[in-house]
């Protein structure tokens, strides 16, 4: 009989709520004391938001990512109820008049998204759990903000919210790479390894792979401006990347495919990501990436 017990570990990005999440050391906030505790014997396994974790896995420790994989979309939640438009599927050809309201986020990637399609959006930062910024919301410091559907379905909050909820197509909004999927983490252990085999999904553990590796290869961190989406139809593995100024007015999108089934090794499926990824270096996207790690460093050094 297998006995569980949960322990709550808070990390460095639970705790400090006052600054950005790019101006905190950037990757691994959420996760370093978790790993720490893995490393030391004090938990036996860790679940992740897979978009939080770091793309290079630390010695001695496994990752799996578990299936199914959550609603990808961003979602605009608004005070009261939707003030603007949202953009049509493949509605990309050009930005969006709205007045200068309030739109609450702290990530660089939804910001930079949400300055290409509304440029005259005043974009405030946001920083705490779901309830925490759904507070903020309702007291008046925002007229919307942006979170990941994930979230909210996750707490079941869907249905309560739905009349001021706003749902981003991917094409309008790219998530970033593992979003809407959980990663369980646990000591590289033959015994872990056969604990948490039948939970990966094997779909979810590609369309990541792939999503992750194209992050990994443009040497971005997970809070900078890059999104990846990866999805499987009819034994086809579609990769989508985008890497965008903060302001959103540079932009380098790529997709590629490649066949897939469940036998398709995830090496083949990582090597998507690489391509995916040299193609957009090929197309400007390393400049975009060394204009923005320059301001994440200026700014890290005034925290």
């Amino acid at each position: 009989m297998l006995e569980i017990s949960i322990e709550r570990i808070s990390t460095r990005g639970d705790r400090v709520q006052d600054a950005p999440l790019s101006q905190l050391g950037g990757d691994g906030i959420f996760v370093k004391e978790i790993e720490r505790a893995l490393h030391e014997g004090r938990i036996d396994l860790a679940v992740h938001s897979l978009k939080d974790l770091p793309t290079a896995q630390p010695d001695g420790l496994y990752l799996v990512t578990a299936g199914p994989r959550e609603d990808v979309r961003d979602v605009f939640v608004f005070q009261h109820s939707p003030l603007f438009p949202v953009p049509a599927r493949d509605d990309l050809s050009g930005t969006h008049a709205v007045a200068p309201l309030r739109v609450g986020t702290c990530s660089l990637r939804r910001t930079a998204q949400v300055q290409a399609l509304y440029p005259d959006a005043q974009i405030l930062s946001l920083r705490g759990n779901v309830d925490t910024r759904l507070r903020k919301l309702d007291a008046g410091e925002y007229d919307c903000i942006v979170l990941a559907s994930a979230g909210l379905h996750r707490l079941g909050l869907q249905e309560q919210l739905a009349d001021r909820l706003a749902y981003l197509p991917v094409d309008s909004m790219m998530p970033a790479p593992g979003q809407g999927a959980l990663a369980l983490e646990t000591r590289d252990e033959p015994e872990m390894r056969e604990l948490v085999a039948p939970l990966t999904d094997s779909v979810v553990q590609a369309t990541t792979s792939a999503e992750r590796m194209f992050m990994r290869r443009l040497g971005a961190g997970c809070y900078l401006p890059v999104a990846a989406y990866g999805e499987v139809l009819d034994e086809t593995l579609r990769l989508r990347g985008l890497v965008i100024s903060l302001d959103g007015r540079q932009q380098v999108r790529v997709e590629q495919h490649m066949h897939w089934t469940p036998a398709t090794s995830i090496e083949h499926a990582e090597k998507l990501g690489i391509a995916l990824a040299e193609e957009a270096l090929s197309k400007g996207a390393d400049a975009i990436i060394q204009s923005l790690n320059r301001i994440m460093t200026q700014e890290q050094q005034h925290v």
